[in-house]
């Protein structure tokens, strides 16, 4: 009976191994803390007119909104290869609305990040401060598609005004025909959905925007950007 029951026990070890894998938070591939400008120079315009990019007081990266220019999209070092047709990815980032950007751009300025990223596909979080609010959007894959809005919130969770928000958005498949959306503002788990069909984003790269919503002018917002951080599925 004892040899029976370490069997057993040997078995259940086991299993609990096998599911403490199974179930084993993502891997962090890339940090970005902007101690150094590397950090900041490691991040690449790929939408926008007029964007500037800089180092804010050697502990951030600062995107300002130019002329003519709606929202900026600049991208992090991390591209998924090329063989990967849906990236799983998930980013993280502590962002704010800086002082400096006009009172009257305030309440429609927005930080965000976006994962599976392309010129023309990709998921995109969006948290206004000013309004409380938080926004999905969704560019299925293909041209000439655009992109749309997923899902919406708002809640007293997120921190108002020029104060930082902690935002994480995580898409993953595990290689599996579905994808499982996760939205998280400050910790709170405000979206887990699963996306399918054949239009989902299939973009490889991971990045940070800010802006205003809608179509007009964001002359002026500045966003500000930290800890910065990119991860991937383990095992992956």
């Amino acid at each position: 009976m004892r040899k029976k029951l370490t069997a057993l026990l040997a078995i259940g070890a086991s299993l609990a191994a096998l599911v403490a894998v199974a179930h084993a938070g993502p891997v962090t591939v890339a940090f970005y803390a902007f101690s150094s400008q590397g950090d900041v120079l490691a991040f690449q315009k790929v939408q926008g007119a007029k964007c500037d990019r800089s180092w804010r007081q050697r502990k951030a990266m600062q995107i300002g909104v130019g002329g003519k220019t709606t929202h900026c999209v600049l991208r992090s070092s991390v591209v998924a290869d090329s063989s990967d047709v849906k990236a799983d990815a998930e980013i993280l980032a502590t962002a704010s609305i800086s002082g400096a950007t006009p009172a009257s751009r305030r309440k429609k300025a927005f930080v965000g990040v976006g994962a599976r990223q392309s010129e023309n596909a990709g998921y995109e979080l969006r948290v206004r401060p000013y309004a409380r609010r938080w926004q999905l959007f969704r560019d299925p894959k293909g041209a000439g598609q655009g992109s749309v809005l997923f899902r919406s919130g708002r809640g007293k969770f997120i921190r108002p005004g020029l104060k930082t928000n902690n935002l994480a958005l995580r898409a993953f498949d595990f290689g599996g025909a579905d994808t499982k959306l996760s939205v998280r503002v400050n910790g709170k788990l405000v979206l887990s959905v699963t996306d399918t069909g054949n239009s989902q984003p299939d973009g490889r790269r991971t990045v940070v925007t800010t802006g205003v919503k809608g179509t007009g002018a964001g002359s002026g917002v500045v966003g500000v950007f930290d800890n910065v951080s990119v991860r991937v599925p383990n095992p992956f």
